[in-house]
């Protein structure tokens, strides 16, 4: 659906940066989160586990990890399949692609067991080796997705975060290794920004581990959320109305301009249950003649559906009131657009804090932080659950920025993860399970009738230093099977 932060601007108003948004949602499954979800009712997934078992991975990490990935062999099904690498100086692969019937996860379980640490850590090589492994006839009917983990600095093979992007990048452009990939830092001794730019570059999240008790709760959030998988391959595209110039578009996603000032496709990859994408974008918005509907923009939505294993299109048209006077209602802020204005202004903070925070110029960083945090609670939609916990989250940042020992330690790593969390709309929560179920982190949104006429578009069926702790008792956008798999991993 698409909504702005005004239903109504008088006509004789000539704003040259009005916002807008378009939305996308997909409802979450309608079991509980003690159920467990039936093979058939979700798409199969071939997840290549790329493991570090380098030296410092010995003892109790090493144990963690084992324990792990035997729940992962757990909780795939019979149409799933798993491979995995192992790596240190040298890289090996274990277990090639394997269907998770009975014999495949007894010879995937042989294989874990059999996990040993060794020496250096050629990252590189590794994933490489992973992304050969996933086939190149694999179809958009299943997800995938290589997940790789780390405790430490890529030291053997190819060492920058550029080099191995750029490696990920020419694998994938000629048919090899098509597929998401996750990162996992375990400890305060890996690369935090060379792991978030390999998840940014190949449709993934980046999981900060803090601990050994964590590794667990981590990767049970990744597989929770690629179990969940309803559509693949989306593609947004944003046209304005003749007399509308198009302006910013705010989004990390591949954008394509196809009519300068007019129209444009984003590429935003998948969407799982229960999930959300809100793209902002400004608009030059000319004065005019009174009229109730303004067109602003045609919104068109292009995805696969992993349930009915077909291309689907869906499409609406934004609008607003250009009266001679606008009434209360229509000049009251949207809060839902201004909420996500927020997590924009949050995430791009964080981005500039953590440059900063790099060259030791952490009093800079902190202004940063603390005036996106003044104007966060000066904004419209300030007392909302999601601003709450954006705030929380961004105090947290700031607190891990009060000397540069707190900052390499900790902070570094949650702005990593924050950053990255808050610009994808998507879960990456090493946390354990909650007790109690999660709300939508948009619960409470105020919508016109017409807005909620429209949510038939959203649905695609239509360490050294003690770390400073989050308050927050859910992960921000934490889904159902989310949480689910994170209960059952708890449990095990």
């Amino acid at each position: 659906f698409g909504s702005s932060l005004y239903s109504g601007v008088a006509c004789t108003s000539n704003i040259a940066k009005f916002t807008c948004m378009a939305s996308i949602r997909v409802p979450d499954d309608d079991k509980d989160e003690d159920d467990d979800i039936d093979e058939g009712d979700r798409a199969p997934v071939l997840v290549v586990a790329v493991v570090d078992k380098s030296g410092s991975m010995a003892g109790a990490k090493l144990k963690s990890l084992k324990e792990t990935l035997l729940f992962i062999i757990k909780e795939l099904g019979k149409k799933d399949k798993l491979a995995i690498v192992e790596y240190d100086t040298n890289v090996k692969t274990t277990l090639p692609v394997t269907l998770m019937n009975e014999a495949g996860k007894q010879q995937a379980d042989s294989v874990v067991q059999a996990l040993k640490s060794g020496s250096a850590t050629n990252l590189s090589g590794g994933l490489m080796e992973g992304l050969r492994l996933i086939p190149n006839e694999i179809g958009n009917e299943t997800v995938v997705s290589t997940l790789l983990l780390t405790d430490g600095l890529a030291n053997h093979g190819i060492r920058t975060a550029n080099g191995i992007v750029a490696m990920i990048r020419k694998a994938q452009s000629q048919g090899i290794g098509r597929c998401t990939v996750n990162t996992f830092g375990f400890g305060s001794d890996h690369d935090a920004a060379m792991l978030k730019e390999i998840a940014q570059a190949a449709e993934g999240m980046y999981y900060y581990i803090e601990n050994e008790d964590s590794i667990a709760s981590a990767f049970a959030d990744c597989i929770g959320g690629l179990l969940s998988v309803r559509a693949q391959g989306i593609e947004l595209e944003i046209n304005t109305a003749p007399d509308i110039v198009l302006g910013e578009v705010f989004t990390c996603k591949p954008l394509t301009v196809v009519t300068e000032g007019r129209k444009v496709r984003i590429a935003l990859g998948d969407l799982q249950n229960g999930e959300e994408r809100d793209i902002t974008f400004e608009v030059n918005l000319p004065s005019g003649n009174s009229t109730d509907s303004q067109s602003i923009a045609n919104i068109q939505l292009s995805f696969f559906d992993m349930l009915k294993n077909d291309m689907r299109d869906l499409n609406c048209n934004l609008t607003i009131a250009r009266p001679t006077e606008p009434t209360a209602e229509q000049s009251a802020p949207n809060l839902l657009v201004d909420r996500n204005c927020n997590r924009i202004k949050g995430s791009n903070a964080l981005a500039e804090a953590l440059k900063l925070g790099d060259k030791n110029q952490l009093a800079q960083a902190r202004e940063i932080l603390e005036r996106v945090i003044s104007e966060i609670k000066q904004s419209p939609s300030s007392g909302e659950e999601f601003c709450v916990t954006l705030l929380q989250e961004l105090q947290t940042s700031l607190n891990g920025m009060q000397d540069r020992r707190q900052y390499q330690n900790f902070g570094k790593y949650q702005m990593n993860n924050m950053c990255h969390v808050m610009a994808e709309q998507r879960c990456a929560s090493s946390a354990s399970a909650p007790q109690a179920q999660m709300p939508s982190s948009y619960a409470g949104n105020r919508f016109s009738d017409d807005q909620q006429e429209s949510l038939a578009f959203a649905s695609l069926s239509a360490v050294p230093a003690p770390a400073p702790q989050p308050m927050m008792s859910k992960p921000m956008f934490a889904t159902k099977n989310r949480a689910r798999m994170k209960k059952k991993c708890a449990k095990r």
